[in-house]
């Protein structure tokens, strides 16, 4: 499990903030909202925002893939398992 969100103060640009925000829509819902929508069409244009859809979509597929045929992780790669948050006192997940 992975832990984390765009509010917290390490992303201090909106525009980062809002491609976190995307990507978690895409990835827990498949869509992103209207709200969310009107937010970025207003930062990014028509062509950035098929970027952004496209290659969230293609790591999705790698990802599938990758499970589906049991390929090994390598050796050397981290995983988020292997990284801790910072203490804050919060619960990570």
């Amino acid at each position: 499990m992975t832990h984390g969100t765009s509010a917290d103060p390490c992303w201090t640009a909106q525009r980062d903030r809002l491609l976190l925000d995307a990507t978690d829509a895409l990835h827990d819902h498949h869509d992103i909202d209207t709200a969310l929508w009107a937010l970025l069409s207003a930062e990014f244009t028509p062509e950035q925002l098929l970027d952004l859809f496209m290659l969230c979509g293609w790591y999705h597929a790698t990802s599938h893939t990758a499970r589906a045929t049991r390929l090994s992780p390598e050796p050397v790669a981290p995983r988020f398992h292997d990284v801790r948050p910072a203490a804050s006192g919060r619960d990570p997940g």
